[in-house]
Parts: C-alpha cells; sequence; structure tokens
C-alpha cells in the first residue's frame, strides 16, 4: 500500500518543516518560513485557522494537519513517524504515543498496528527494519515486553486514548501508581526535572515522561475538553503530530488536503447529492429504488471486471421518546411488510447491535438496509454505504452531523465506470430545509468538507430567491419560502411523521416516484460534472497553496493581453523509459525524472571514501553558538544534546576500536540516511571505510559533534551521487532511455511571496520579486521589440524546473515573437562556481533535446563560464528574434 499523491505532499510538508526546523533551531521562524516558501505570510494572512506558531507546549513541536473524513489519517501518521524519528539524536528512545478519542477507535487501530500482514503496520516495519513493538494499556501496565532492553532496540507504539490519563476515574488513577512491573525503569531516568508530582516513580506515567515520546493525536478535534495543554506537558513530548479534519484556532497547521484532491484520489463518494422529499414515505421509497438501482449498477461494473459492491442505505431514526415518534422498531416492521427480507435489515443502535458479527463486506452477507440513530457516528467505515435517509420529523431541522461521513468512502478507492457508483446521497423530508442544509453543512465541515461539495435539490417548483449569495446553498434550492409554509399548514408542527404501509406500497410503482428517481440521478451527474471541471481549474493553479486558502492569499492572474497566447505554451521536461520488470505497470511508462531514478547501479563501496576531517576554529565556534542559543521557541531535544553527547563519547572510550568504529558509523549513518538513494548498509560500510585509519583523539572528536561530521559524510556522498548521475543522464540520453516531453503548463494564478512592478510585458499582473543584477538583465530584455512576454520562475515546486542530475529553476521564461522560449539563468560575477557549471550544462542539454524552438542562456555581467553569456551577448542574441 502505497501514499497517495496528496498524503505524500502531507508527509513532504512535515519533512520541509523539520528540515526548517534543523536550519533555524527555532520553532516559530521555522513555521515561518516554512509557509514563507509557498509564499504565503502569517503576519498578513488573514485566515481563522492558520497564524503565526503557537507555542502553548513550549519548546515541543506541534504541528498539524488537516485530511478530511476518509482521507487516511491513520495511514499518513505512519508514514510521518519516519521523518519525525530521523530529526531526532541516534540514541533517542523511539517510543511513539498514539492517543484515539474512543474505545472503539482504540481497538480498531491497536489491532491494525498490531496486524503484520494489515497495511498500516507493514509500512511501518518497512521503514523500522521490522523491529517494532504495539502495546495497548494492559500490556504496558503488566509489563509485557515493555521493558528499557526492548524500548532501546525497538520501535514502541502505545495505543491509548485520552481517558487512559484522567485521574478522576478508577481506572485512569492505575497509571499513576506504583507498579513493580515498570521498576527496571526507574533505574534509567535522564530528566529528573520532568518527574510528575503525586505519581509513583514506577508508575506507567512517570515511565512515558522519561521516554520522552512522539505524540501522535488522532482526530485531534475530540481532545478539546479532555486533551489540556498540561496533561500533554506532564507525559513529556519531543514532539507531536496532530491530525484532523477540523482543527482547533490556536493549531499550527502544515498541511491543507482538501475535498476535491479527495475526489480526484477516488478516495470518496463525492458530490453528496441531497434531496428534500414531501414526507417519510417518499424518502423510504426513493431510498428502496436508489438502492436495487445502484445495487444493478454493482453487478454490471462486477460483469466488466470490477469488484464486488452491495450498496447500503442507512435510515437515521429518531430516538424513541414518550410521544413514540419513529423508531427503529417500527421501520423495521414496516420494511418488511412492504416485501423486504427480513434478513436485508439490520438494527444498529446503543442498544441493539445486529450487525455486530456481520462482515458487510463479505458476498455471502445480505445486509442492504440499517436502521440507526447516531451509534454509526465513529469507528464504522463500511464503504457499501451510500444512501442516508433521514425519518426525523417534518418540524425538524435534520441531525445529520454524527453520521453522514459514513457514507462518503468510496468503495477500493478506485474510480468505478457505472459513475452514480462513486456518488453519495442524503434523503430528507423536513418543512425547515434552511436548517436542515445548515445541519449537513455543519456535518460536511466536521468531516473536513464544505458546501462547495454537495447540491441539493427540493420537490416543489423551482422560483427565484432574492438577495441569495451566489455560490452559496441558498441559491440551488428549487423550493420557496411560501411553498414551505403552505406545506407547514397541511402538517401541524407537532405532528410526528408517520409512515403508511399502504402509501408506500402504491408509491414503489407510481410514475411519480420513477419521475423523482430520475431527477436524482440527473441532478447526481450534473452535479459530477461540475466538479470534474473544478477539478482541472485547480490543478492550474498555484499548486503550492491549499484550495482552502485561495482566497485568502493574495493571487496574480495572467494579463488578459496574454491569456489566450500562453495557453499555447508548453515547456518540456525529462522523462525516463521504466523497464517492464520494474516497480512500475508497463513497458514504455514515462516517469518524470528524477536523481533517485539515475542512480540504478550506483555501488557506494566502490567509490572514493577520502574525506576530509579537518575542521577550523571558525567552523567549531559556529557550531558552538548554536548549540549554545537559548529560547523558549528551542526545542527541548535540542536542549538536551550535549548530555547525550558526553553519555555517548564516554560510552564508546570503552570498546575495541573495532567496536568503536562499528558504533560510531552506525550512528553517524542514522544522520546521513535521510538520503533515500542509498541504502543504509552501504552508507555503513561506507563510513567505516572513511573512519578505520582515524586516531583514538579524531573519533572521540567526531563522536563529540557527530551533526558536523556526518553533514561533511553526506556533502561527499552527494557529490558521488551527482558525478554518478550526471554520466547516466548523458549515456540515457544517448539511448533514448531519457527524452524530452511536454509537460509544463503556466498557472492561470502566482502568489509568490513579495513582489516587483515597473518592467513592461510581465506575464503576470505582477512578478516576483529579484535581485538588483537580476532585475537589470530582465529590464533590458523585457525592453526589446522582439520579446512577447517574460515571466520570474519561482521556484519550490511551483514554477518550471529543468529535471535533470541536478534540480534547477532557471530565473527567467521569455517568449519570443518568432515564437521561440528562451530560459534566462542570471548570475553575479562572484558566482562562477561548480553549482553554475552543473546548471548551464543541464541547460544546454536541455535545449539540445527540448526542439528548435527552445534556448537556455547563463548570463553574467563580466567574467564568464565557458559556454555563457555576459549581458551584452545575450541582448544581441535576443534582439533579432523576430
Amino acid at each position: 500500500m502505497e501514499l497517495k499523491q496528496y498524503q505524500q505532499e502531507v508527509i513532504n510538508d512535515l519533512s520541509a518543516f523539520i528540515d526548517e526546523l534543523e536550519k533555524t533551531e527555532q520553532l516559530n521562524i521555522a513555521f515561518s518560513r516554512f509557509w514563507e516558501s509557498k509564499g504565503i505570510s502569517l503576519q498578513t494572512l488573514d485566515d481563522n485557522f492558520l497564524k503565526p506558531y503557537d507555542n502553548a507546549i513550549k519548546g515541543v513541536p506541534r504541528v498539524t494537519v488537516k485530511v478530511p473524513t476518509a482521507g487516511g489519517k491513520t495511514f499518513i501518521a505512519c508514514n510521518a513517524l519516519k521523518p519525525i524519528f530521523e530529526s531526532f539524536p541516534p540514541d533517542k528512545p523511539k517510543v511513539a504515543v498514539w492517543f484515539v478519542p474512543s474505545d472503539t477507535i482504540l481497538k480498531q487501530t491497536y489491532k491494525n498496528l498490531n496486524d503484520p500482514t494489515h497495511p498500516y503496520r507493514q509500512k511501518i516495519d518497512s521503514h523500522f527494519g521490522s523491529a517494532v513493538k504495539v502495546y495497548d494499556k494492559e500490556s504496558l501496565l503488566f509489563g509485557h515486553g515493555f521493558n528499557p532492553v526492548e524500548v532501546k532496540e525497538q520501535l514502541s507504539i502505545l495505543v491509548l486514548s485520552v481517558q487512559s490519563f484522567a485521574a478522576n476515574n478508577k481506572d485512569g488513577r492505575r497509571v499513576y501508581r506504583e507498579n513493580e512491573n515498570l521498576t527496571e525503569f526507574s533505574k534509567t531516568y535522564k530528566f529528573p526535572d520532568k518527574m510528575i508530582e503525586g505519581a509513583d516513580e514506577t508508575a506507567l506515567i512517570q515511565v512515558l515522561a522519561q521516554l520522552n515520546p512522539v505524540v501522535i493525536i488522532d482526530e485531534s478535534h475530540n481532545f478539546e475538553a479532555d486533551l489540556r495543554i498540561d496533561m500533554l506537558n506532564s507525559i513529556n513530548p519531543s514532539f507531536i503530530f496532530d491530525l484532523t479534519a477540523t482543527p482547533r484556532n490556536k493549531s499550527n497547521i502544515i498541511s491543507f488536503v482538501d475535498a476535491i484532491r479527495l475526489k480526484k484520489n477516488n478516495m470518496v463518494k463525492l458530490p453528496v447529492i441531497v434531496y428534500n422529499h414531501q414526507d417519510s414515505n417518499e424518502v423510504i421509497t426513493s431510498a428502496i429504488q436508489l438502492q436495487k438501482t445502484l445495487e444493478d449498477k454493482a453487478k454490471t461494473e462486477e460483469e466488466n471486471g470490477g469488484k464486488y459492491i452491495r450498496p447500503i442505505v442507512l435510515f437515521q431514526a429518531q430516538p424513541k421518546t414518550d410521544n413514540d415518534n419513529v423508531t427503529f422498531e417500527k421501520i423495521k416492521e414496516q420494511l418488511i411488510e412492504i416485501g423486504i427480507p427480513e434478513n436485508q435489515i439490520k438494527i444498529k443502535t446503543a442498544v441493539k447491535d445486529e450487525i455486530k458479527n456481520e462482515d458487510l463486506m463479505s458476498r455471502d452477507c445480505e445486509v442492504r438496509f440499517i436502521i440507526t440513530v447516531n451509534a454509526l457516528k465513529e469507528g464504522w467505515d463500511c464503504p457499501f454505504a451510500y444512501v442516508l435517509a433521514s425519518l426525523a420529523n417534518k418540524s425538524s431541522a435534520v441531525d445529520v452531523e454524527q453520521i453522514l461521513g459514513r457514507v462518503l468512502r468510496l468503495p477500493y478507492v478506485s474510480k468505478h465506470k457505472q459513475e452514480l457508483l462513486n456518488y453519495s446521497y442524503v434523503f430528507t423530508s423536513s418543512n425547515n430545509f434552511l436548517a436542515t442544509l445548515d445541519k449537513i453543512v455543519h456535518a460536511l465541515n466536521k468531516s473536513g468538507f464544505s458546501s462547495k461539495d454537495y447540491r441539493v435539490k427540493e420537490t416543489q417548483i423551482q422560483v427565484e430567491q432574492n438577495k441569495v449569495e451566489q455560490g452559496s446553498f441558498e441559491s440551488m434550492f428549487s423550493q420557496s419560502q411560501q411553498d414551505t409554509e403552505e406545506n407547514s399548514e397541511t402538517q401541524p408542527e407537532n405532528q410526528d411523521p408517520e409512515i403508511d404501509v399502504e402509501s408506500l406500497k402504491q408509491l414503489e410503482t407510481s410514475e411519480q416516484s420513477h419521475e423523482k428517481l430520475d431527477e436524482i440521478i440527473d441532478l447526481a451527474r450534473n452535479t459530477n460534472q461540475e466538479f470534474e471541471k473544478k477539478i482541472e481549474e485547480i490543478e492550474k493553479e498555484d499548486s503550492l497553496i491549499p484550495a482552502e486558502l485561495m482566497d485568502k492569499v493574495k493571487t496574480y492572474p495572467v494579463k488578459e493581453v496574454f491569456k489566450d497566447e500562453v495557453k499555447e505554451v508548453r515547456l518540456p521536461a525529462f522523462f525516463k523509459k521504466v523497464n517492464q520488470n520494474s516497480f512500475f505497470e508497463t513497458e514504455g511508462t514515462y516517469l518524470p525524472l528524477s536523481k533517485n531514478l539515475l542512480l540504478d547501479g550506483f555501488d557506494l563501496s566502490k567509490e572514493d571514501h577520502n574525506i576530509d576531517f579537518t575542521r577550523t576554529s571558525s567552523e567549531m565556534a559556529s557550531i558552538d553558538l548554536v548549540e549554545g542559543r537559548k529560547d523558549e521557541y528551542v526545542p527541548e531535544y535540542r536542549k538536551v544534546t550535549n548530555e547525550v553527547k558526553e553519555a555517548f563519547v564516554q560510552y564508546i572510550s570503552s570498546l575495541s576500536p573495532e567496536g568503536k568504529i562499528n558504533q560510531l558509523a552506525g550512528r553517524l549513518a542514522q544522520q546521513v540516511k535521510r538520503n533515500d538513494e542509498i541504502p543504509e548498509p552501504q552508507i555503513i560500510q561506507y563510513i567505516k571505510n572513511s573512519i578505520k585509519d582515524l586516531n583514538s583523539e579524531k573519533i572521540a572528536e567526531i563522536a563529540h559533534d557527530e551533526y558536523y561530521f556526518s553533514t561533511l559524510i553526506k556533502s561527499k556522498i552527494n557529490s558521488l551521487t551527482d558525478k554518478y548521475a550526471e554520466k547516466q543522464f548523458v549515456t540515457l540520453l544517448d539511448k533514448g532511455t531519457v527524452v524530452c516531453q511536454d509537460s509544463f503548463e503556466f498557472p492561470q494564478k502566482i502568489s509568490p511571496k513579495n513582489t516587483l512592478q515597473g518592467i513592461t510585458k510581465n506575464l503576470y499582473v505582477e512578478e516576483g520579486e529579484m535581485n538588483d543584477f537580476e532585475r537589470k538583465v530582465i529590464n533590458e530584455v523585457a525592453n526589446l521589440d522582439s520579446v512577447v512576454f517574460w515571466h520570474r520562475n519561482l521556484e519550490r515546486g511551483k514554477g518550471f524546473q529543468l529535471n535533470g542530475f541536478i534540480n534547477h529553476y532557471p530565473d527567467f521564461i521569455v517568449k519570443m515573437k518568432n515564437g521561440k522560449i528562451i530560459l534566462i539563468e542570471t548570475k553575479g560575477d562572484h558566482l562562477d562556481n561548480s553549482d553554475s557549471l552543473k546548471k548551464l550544462r543541464l541547460g544546454e542539454k536541455w535545449a539540445s533535446k527540448a526542439g528548435d524552438n527552445y534556448r537556455y542562456f547563463m548570463a553574467f555581467n563580466n567574467a564568464r563560464l565557458d559556454g555563457a553569456k555576459s549581458v551584452g551577448e545575450l541582448i544581441e542574441i535576443l534582439k533579432d528574434m523576430k
């Protein structure tokens, strides 16, 4: 099971934040710079959720990712463990406390993470060499496999609920009491200032605090009342990773996933089709008929090679009251009376659970209708649920908040050829439809969706609404307030909804009911067309800005005068042809070229391992300055680095020469291995070869400053892989295995962090900022008669990238009147270094393979590299391209 593209982008965002944190060692600065790299300034952004870093848990990185229901939050969390733990010192215990909001989800999460065959566990095992153990609260309290030796050698995942630590109940108090099963841990404590007052030194809560765990909070919006700041502080976390569909106001959000991305990746049944009927009889009739229609479509799907689907209707009844509103028992009786087999109907409530032992995904299961109130609100993720039919009385606003998310998951996470199987449906009969829609919108919001993700339809004649905001859900109504009031008169407000069996039988065969079903199907198809169009539009937007923030961030569109012309421009990029026996699908598949794809056959053990381990006094002073900085925004785990170093230096001093080499190589490799291009065993062996001839004093020095020396090693390895990748790149170009194909299209809008005006012929209303030399060059270029437009290319994944043995974002893209596209990289005369040489070689290769309509130039003011141009020479070349 691999990450979906949007899930990988979440992990990339997490890694990018961690990288900024390692550079700055300041939480607030790292958070600001992370968003600045996406063109967003937190100081000027007017958003309810995204604000400057909140340091409520002082010295502890705490970040949130916003992912809607059915977006795969648990799988994202499984993949997040790797970059988080890789950011810590090598000998920090790998302990993760995984908080879940309820016992139901706890059992489900523990079961999946503990199952070696489950994709969640398989992914974690692949990242941590299968040295993984999962614990629940009972196994922790009894010390089953939970001891200092085990913890040191593995990743330990502790699946717990917040209630486990509630001191106000008997079960919660157990974690604060003396525990002889955990006595061994008390001999290993390293954080005396983190001892919890009132808890025995052998208590489980004390052990957790001393292990300084990473904390994963699943569905963190459910913890506002229980998971207080003081409680989080008490377990002394080293990193907190929140996952939620609805972040709190003070959440430090680093990644947004919107509903459109889930739709595009076939995770959810969107749009949600909402249809308001005249009464409960119509609701039931439409639900039954739609279920039959969907099941017929599912059979056709399977006959044509699709997987088995059995669509299910969720009938949401009102709670039983003294007035005996429509209850689950009555609904079941009436469904049976109109001819639905009893084995197809089940009740699921807090007190009656008829699906407890049913495998709803099984072909042998007969269940097609489930009657519930709110018992399915969490921990129930059967993707066969398609229709939510509410049977509340007509005077009520339908309360669907808790279970709407149960019909959103798309079976098998794949788009179905029978298009009606790709949507979800909500049927109601409410006179107070405005309030009902408010509830539906709120339910979607709680699941991380919005009012853009559904369409509504009522049964009455459509009339115009006055003063209704275009695009809001009110503008989609097709029933007037007058109609609503008239219906209210025919059914008193306090009258309970009544299901009439005879009416149901008549409706089922009536022309009217079939017309309603056709109308629902047409609405679904038309709405999906709008969705597909919206997906296409979003793909052309600035990809680094989440859709949720688009209207909050200042963006700059293409100038009207260039809109038609820029649509025709496609910039080629490099692609590699994939072999049939590779991980990928079929022979002939072309993948965007990356450095990883150029390292086939690279063997680090055969490369030069001579590294200069000498250091200057200025380098040492620089390191000491960084490590000595103290601030509440400095992560706590950075502050204890010196203690960890001293302990390790003392430890390896007692080892044999070979033992010293082995231990040090292993630790340095953990710092270097974040380069996923090379297997860790190769890195370890390479480091051993590099340090095996060093004397004891140098070994001790390296052990004391692992970060600095691992950086030297990583730099050396990178230079070796760069050299190999470039050689492979040239060879594969000659063979035709690497080709240049049209790829990049200009986005409709851009959002640079800072902008510049005053230069003519700019493609966008405003262009990104530039230094004085860059401005001088493009100003001269723009004033040539031969130039149509120019654009300041954006970096960090937002602009056009020359992807080869290195990734290179040229400074400017220029369209000429003779049709040629020019890439220009500007260099101050002091920048004629090896990096410039690599860019120049790559640019020239790109121009030679892209075709006659493309050129690449590197421009210096005066001094230049072979093949580069002076500004004067560049202008002479471009001025005649008319």
